[in-house]
């Protein structure tokens, strides 16, 4: 018997993925109602008369970089792309699921349009937060807003959160870099006489130059178009070594973001983060330098791999005085994010106190010295 006779009930048809996912493959058997993807349980879930169905999960495969990766085309078949008006946002959805909503800022009357050219993901970190459960990370986010006005804990009206896969790249790769650096180190002496008698500070520099070599795993790039680098910071991006090969399974009930920053452009990102990282490691060589005048680095890459992985997010907004403000929630570990207003009345109380707080320590720092 097949992996994916396996999985599936005798009663369901054997539709075979890679040539496109039908509605129904995601048909209940029990009752005819959808089959979606539920986070708490990892397996496609009836909401109907609650009968389960297993995912079988296999492990994300990396594959190859080459100049040539990016020019592949690759259809996700089974889904359908939308476009918002509004905020420009691309998605997908399984082909079943129906959606006249952007899941990003909620404009209705998005577009559906043709297959979106560029690559298909091969990874996916499933959904592990459930709705219920990331709707009350929000609330104890909105909680800690301290500079926000108080009502606004009892009086913010949630939308309904609204779960998105949004792409992410991930690079691993050997990289031996020689490098050439003019470091310095601070000391002081003690020069002229009498009244001029004084404490300098200078730089003793001095050059160095070597080699080293790392092996760098899922350094991962971000390609939302929705959400900054601020918020994917704040989340705490994603645990993507955990990532299983790409499935249809888990994208029932659920829409996902196409790429907004493609293959070659999110590796020159990466290639950056890299070069960020060698310097500070040539940097803590030598610790006795405390200031830089340069290190410049020259690595070669090599074995390099990607995966485009799809990763978990909910997204929502509130409204609050006839304005709304967006949230996120990692869909991993329920860390939140958003924009919330600040209470004028607050800000100023804590403008006074940090003031009055200087004053202090003047004071204080004037009375030791006099």
């Amino acid at each position: 018997m097949s992996e994916q006779e396996q999985t599936l009930g005798a009663d369901e048809p054997l539709t075979q993925k890679a040539e496109g996912v039908t509605s129904e493959t995601y048909k209940c058997p029990s009752c005819g109602n959808f089959l979606k993807f539920d986070p708490a349980t990892q397996k496609l879930h009836c909401d109907y008369c609650g009968t389960e169905r297993e995912i079988v999960a296999k492990p994300a495969q990396e594959l190859y970089y080459t100049a040539l990766s990016e020019q592949d085309y690759q259809s996700w078949g089974g889904v359908k792309a939308y476009k918002c008006p509004v905020c420009g946002a691309e998605t997908m959805l399984e082909e079943y699921q129906t959606s006249s909503v952007c899941p990003f800022c909620g404009a209705p009357n998005i577009i559906e349009r043709d297959d979106l050219p560029g690559l298909k993901p091969n990874a996916i970190l499933p959904f592990s937060i459930p709705r219920q459960e990331a709707q009350g990370y929000w609330r104890k986010w909105l909680k800690k807003k301290w500079l926000s006005p108080h009502k606004l804990k009892k009086e913010a009206k949630v939308k309904e959160m609204r779960g998105v896969y949004i792409p992410v790249w991930t690079f691993d790769s050997n990289v031996n870099a020689t490098y050439e650096a003019k470091l310095g180190e601070t000391y002081t002496v003690v020069v002229g006489s009498g009244k001029n008698r004084r404490t300098e500070t200078r730089v003793r520099w001095f050059h160095v130059s070597g080699s080293l070599g790392e092996r760098y795993n899922d350094i991962q790039v971000e390609a939302s178009q929705y959400v900054d680098a601020k918020a994917m910071n704040k989340i705490g991006g994603f645990d993507t070594v955990n990532a299983v090969a790409y499935d249809d399974d888990f994208m029932s009930g659920f829409s996902a973001e196409r790429y907004s920053t493609g293959l070659d452009d999110s590796w020159e990102y990466a290639k950056e983060s890299i070069v960020a990282d060698l310097k500070e490691k040539v940097k803590a060589r030598y610790p006795r330098a405390d200031r830089v005048a340069y290190i410049n680095v020259y690595p070669v890459y090599s074995g390099t791999t990607y995966k485009y992985v799809c990763a978990p997010l909910w997204i929502s907004s509130y409204r609050y005085r006839k304005k709304d403000y967006g949230c996120v929630v990692n869909g991993r570990t329920g860390k939140a994010f958003g924009k919330a207003p600040i209470s004028p009345i607050r800000a100023t109380l804590l403008g006074i106190v940090i003031a009055g707080a200087v004053a202090l320590v003047g004071y204080l720092a004037y009375m030791f010295l006099f």
